[in-house]
């Protein structure tokens, strides 16, 4: 029974497993450009509404990146903002 609880003090004194990985924040990924029409229109409907996250595969950074370059894709009128 003492080296259960041996045990039990050397986890507890461990830091947590993902407290230890190290986050790579030199790569941001693809950079979304209003002016990159195809890589735009690949995250669009048929309707030319924007996918949601969970069909896309976005993270919400991405996804907000995203959606301010539709936008102003659509004001410089290089993506329409209707299907019809």
């Amino acid at each position: 029974m003492a080296e259960q609880g041996q045990q039990g003090m050397d986890r507890g004194d461990r830091a947590h497993p993902i407290a230890l990985r190290a986050k790579d924040k030199s790569w941001v990924g693809p950079v979304i450009d209003y002016k990159d029409i195809d890589i735009l229109r690949k995250y669009l409907t048929a309707s030319h509404k924007l996918m949601s996250r969970k069909r896309a595969g976005t993270t919400a950074q991405q996804q907000q990146a995203l959606k301010i370059a539709v936008k102003r894709a659509r004001f410089l009128a290089l993506v329409p903002y209707s299907g019809t």
